[in-house]
């Protein structure tokens, strides 16, 4: 039986600090491994437990080109999710995250896991 799989998210788990600021690079692929294009498409990271947003960043609100620094993406497929001190006062523990490419009807799940957070 064939079998056809539409779902390319990676799990990726993520472990940070209490009141500390982290920065997350990230090239986000095809799958021949050429940069995907990010031009026209808005992305969008959470940190999340029982339906409630602790964390949310998209384009020009936390997450940059990383070449440019500017909240326009572009054809490298290179970003970078900032993580201030403010983001990462929530309690210490464990949550969830997930990582979202949306373009019109078009919407990827690109990364999710676990996002730890340890006490300061």
């Amino acid at each position: 039986m064939a079998t056809i799989n539409t779902d390319i998210a990676q799990k990726i788990d993520i472990v940070t600090r209490e009141n500390n600021s982290a920065t997350i690079n990230l090239v986000i692929a095809d799958s021949s491994g050429a940069a995907f294009n990010l031009t026209g498409y808005t992305v969008n990271f959470k940190v999340y437990s029982d339906n409630i947003d602790h964390i949310a960043k998209s384009n020009g609100s936390g997450i940059t080109a990383t070449g440019s620094g500017s909240g326009t993406l572009d054809s490298t497929g290179k970003i970078t999710i900032k993580l201030t001190t403010t983001d990462l006062s929530i309690l210490p523990g464990s949550y969830s995250h997930k990582l979202t490419l949306t373009s019109g009807d078009d919407v990827k799940t690109w990364m999710y896991g676990k996002f730890k957070v340890n006490n300061d």
